[in-house]
């Protein structure tokens, strides 16, 4: 039976992995909130997006605080037979349970203090040292289940980077070179109406309302003003022979983008 075999310390890979489980549940529900709040939005950038994030973040360390105490386990232990004790292996009561749990605060910078557990003599992460916890797995771990175990962890770490990189280095890159070039391609539709409207009216339009009358969608042509620049204000200085047209675009550097003709 499982409860007789002796607790063995677990591998870094099992943590991992039943760690993944238990996010995974919290982030898809986050997912489904934000699809059946703001089906159109697009939840990392989404205001709402952010502050569902921030409350589902919260629920996810009561959890796990309730279900690593007095013997309880949490879904993703469960499945890879683990479970959080204490000195001499006792379970964790409450409040220790909550001190570690808020130890999950300084163990994500970089993930260092979960990467910890790897070197640590009893598999200790970061916030286990608070209160001398450290996780226990009460399964075998044979060779094909040892191997399967370590790919897999393997697998979802290198996924996990590959994420952080694109969420907070070429993520936002991509994003502002996007955006600007949106942007310049905006004044370049800008330029196509001021011709139009050169040769309707004799000279240029001086405003972005004077311009959008050469568009088949006035209003249309004004909101996406407001999607690629910066508060929809675009400067406009215009004659009989020519014009300039310049603005900032919504990126996070606010980049000066600007045409002019003819």
């Amino acid at each position: 039976m499982e409860n007789k075999i002796s607790p063995r310390r677990a591998e870094f890979s099992e943590r991992a992995l039943a760690f993944a489980v238990d996010g995974a549940v919290f982030a898809a529900a986050w997912a489904l909130t934000m699809k059946a709040l703001a089906p159109d939005a697009e939840p990392v950038l989404d205001h709402r997006g952010t502050a569902a994030g921030l409350a589902f973040a919260g629920l996810f360390l009561i959890y796990q605080a309730f279900f690593s105490s007095e013997g309880r386990v949490s879904l993703g232990k469960r499945l890879f037979g683990l479970r959080v004790v204490g000195a001499g292996d006792a379970p964790l009561d409450l409040g220790g349970a909550i001190v570690r749990t808020l130890g999950y605060l300084v163990s994500q910078f970089f993930t260092a203090g979960f990467l910890w557990a790897l070197f640590d003599p009893e598999g200790r992460a970061f916030h286990d040292l608070p209160v001398a916890s450290r996780v226990v797995a009460v399964r075998p771990l044979g060779g094909g289940r040892r191997f399967a175990t370590r790919m897999s962890a393997a697998i979802l770490m290198i996924a996990f980077a590959g994420a952080w990189g694109w969420q907070n280095i070429w993520g936002p890159r991509y994003h502002r070179i996007m955006t600007v070039a949106y942007a310049r391609h905006g004044l370049d539709e800008f330029a196509r109406l001021q011709e139009s409207y050169k040769r309707a009216h004799g000279r240029y339009a001086e405003n972005m309302f004077a311009l959008s009358t050469e568009s088949v969608d006035p209003q249309g042509f004004l909101r996406g003003a407001v999607g690629l620049y910066v508060n929809g204000h675009v400067a406009i200085t215009a004659g009989r022979d020519g014009y300039s047209i310049a603005a900032r675009a919504n990126d996070v550097d606010r980049t000066m983008v600007a045409i002019s003709g003819p």
